[in-house]
């Protein structure tokens, strides 16, 4: 897991009671549950990111694909099945 650094932060009397419960939601302590929520914000936030610049890359693409004959000739095969 590497170096661990302390923090202190507030929360609600409700994600403390959810704290409070760690073991029965299988961790082993307090700071496990907030790790693993914090992992799995960061991980959703990187995806979210990746996928609105793609949208973004493809918007900027999009001239490119609906007016350049050289990388548009092909889609007038694109709903036939190739098998």
């Amino acid at each position: 897991m590497g170096t661990l650094i302390q923090k202190k932060i507030s929360i609600s009397p409700e994600q403390k009671q959810f704290l409070e419960n760690c073991k029965q939601w299988g961790f082993s302590d307090q700071s496990g549950i907030v790790r693993e929520a914090l992992s799995r914000f960061i991980k959703e936030l990187k995806i979210k990111r990746r996928k609105s610049l793609m949208a973004q890359k493809a918007q900027e693409l999009l001239p490119d694909y609906t007016q350049n004959k050289e990388l548009t000739a092909f889609t007038d095969i694109d709903a036939e099945d190739f098998l």
